[in-house]
């Protein structure tokens, strides 16, 4: 499918917003994801397209990119400008899924970073189909650069507690750490459901958090795609016990019980 770059713009930092308006209506699902191409990249040696999350989709079919410079790929997306033509697939995978016969006394979410990008729509859905149900989020970085969407998630209900490494915004440590101290002060029998979106050493670090805990898990994961769809078999994570599965095809969100991550004993976010 094609589309029309509608705006580009760097936020703060290394991150922008992409804006596009495609030749078709787009309809998702918040955890979903985009597979991206500008038009003009193969000139530059970029000839395969990125996986993107679905940040929101607004009622006029504007489909909205969170993203962050990292990369040849990325740092030619933020040269685009108004008009420019990029090429989309998708969207790809499963979503963010809320049980609505089986409510929790809380959704909690954790991101790091851009991390956030799938989660801010997520929000929106929560309030939309759970309204009286607290949400609270726990957002880390580095420093008070890598915060990003607080205002919006504070407007769609969500309390919001954050995190940065070098003490500058928040609690001072990871976001792990935030959320390691508040699960330590909760009533053990409160029913929890928890979303994350990050480095897979975090979300392993979170779900051995919670393992002992009555709180179900739901990870999106970050990895590397050529195709989006299965093909390239590049995205493959171990399941619980025996095989892979397909970030692309089975993912990119599982339930946290599903899933083998690996362990870090640092990360970015």
């Amino acid at each position: 499918m094609k589309a029309q770059v509608f705006s580009n713009q760097c936020i703060k930092g290394p991150y922008f917003k992409l804006v596009i308006k495609p030749i078709q209506k787009l309809t998702f699902i918040p955890g979903q994801f985009l597979m991206l191409r500008p038009a003009e990249s193969a000139s530059s040696g970029i000839f395969l397209p990125r996986p993107f999350s679905i940040h929101s989709v607004s009622e006029d079919n504007h489909i909205e990119i969170l993203y962050k410079v990292v990369g040849k790929g990325t740092e030619f997306m933020s040269r685009l400008s108004e008009g420019d033509e990029i090429e989309l697939l998708g969207p790809f995978g499963n979503g963010f899924p809320i049980d609505e016969n089986i409510i929790p006394d809380e959704f909690i979410i954790a991101a790091g970073g851009i991390g956030i990008a799938p989660l801010l729509s997520f929000t929106e859905l929560i309030r939309f189909t759970c309204p009286e149900i607290p949400v609270k989020v726990f957002l880390g970085g580095r420093g008070s650069m890598d915060l990003l969407c607080v205002e919006e998630l504070e407007k769609n209900g969500a309390e919001v507690v954050v995190a940065t490494q070098d003490g500058s915004a928040g609690m001072n440590g990871y976001v792990t750490d935030a959320l390691d101290e508040y699960l330590r002060r909760i009533n053990p029998d409160r029913k929890l459901t928890l979303y994350s979106c990050g480095p897979n050493p975090m979300l392993r670090r979170i779900y051995d958090m919670v393992s002992s805990l009555n709180i179900k898990t739901f990870f999106s994961l970050e990895a590397n795609m050529a195709c989006g769809m299965g093909l390239c078999m590049g995205c493959a994570v171990k399941k619980r016990g025996a095989g892979y599965y397909l970030v692309c095809k089975d993912g990119p969100v599982f339930n946290g019980d599903m899933i083998e991550l690996e362990a870090g004993f640092s990360y970015e976010t």
